[in-house]
């Protein structure tokens, strides 16, 4: 289904590229896994993110410890802290995948925003995003502007976090 996505991508893309009478398309990419990796932002709610679930973990550490104490002293009250500690795994891993999920969200939108503005100001029809996945089949040396935006965004995320550590 992807691969039938990708096809239809590009043929729109071709279409819009050929069309007599259209004025000239300047389409560079980007590799979103480098920008996500490099980017101050991204960066710092990864790095947030590891606190909350190490904080978790020792949560999870120190629920399993008690529950090994009570389990030489009463029996019945191994199993309540048994069902205590799988409802808090539960509870921790489900609010772990929506606090990474809202992380990642906000940082994929402050890239798209900027991405958008960045593309206004240098004239760019098009910004393709290359990835593992191959949506960019060939591309000219020189169009590949990861680097340029990954500095940008950088800076517009240092400017705006003075005090956030990289």
């Amino acid at each position: 289904m992807k691969n039938k996505y990708n096809k239809i991508a590009c043929l729109s893309l071709l279409m819009l590229i050929t069309i007599p009478g259209c004025k000239s398309v300047n389409v560079t990419y980007i590799n979103p896994n480098k920008l996500l990796q490099g980017y101050h932002g991204a960066i710092a709610q990864r790095e947030l993110f590891k606190i909350k679930s190490q904080d978790w973990q020792r949560r999870a550490d120190s629920l399993n410890t008690e529950l090994q104490n009570l389990n030489k002293a009463l029996v019945t009250a191994r199993v309540a802290k048994e069902q205590q500690l799988i409802h808090y795994r539960d509870a921790i891993q489900q609010q772990a995948q929506q606090e990474n999920q809202r992380l990642t969200q906000a940082v994929l939108a402050e890239i798209n925003a900027y991405l958008k503005q960045y593309g206004k100001e240098k004239g760019y029809t098009f910004i393709l995003g290359a990835t593992e996945s191959g949506n960019i089949v060939y591309a000219a040396e020189g169009t590949d502007i990861t680097e340029d935006v990954l500095k940008g965004l950088n800076a517009q995320y240092d400017r705006q976090h003075p005090t956030a550590a990289h």
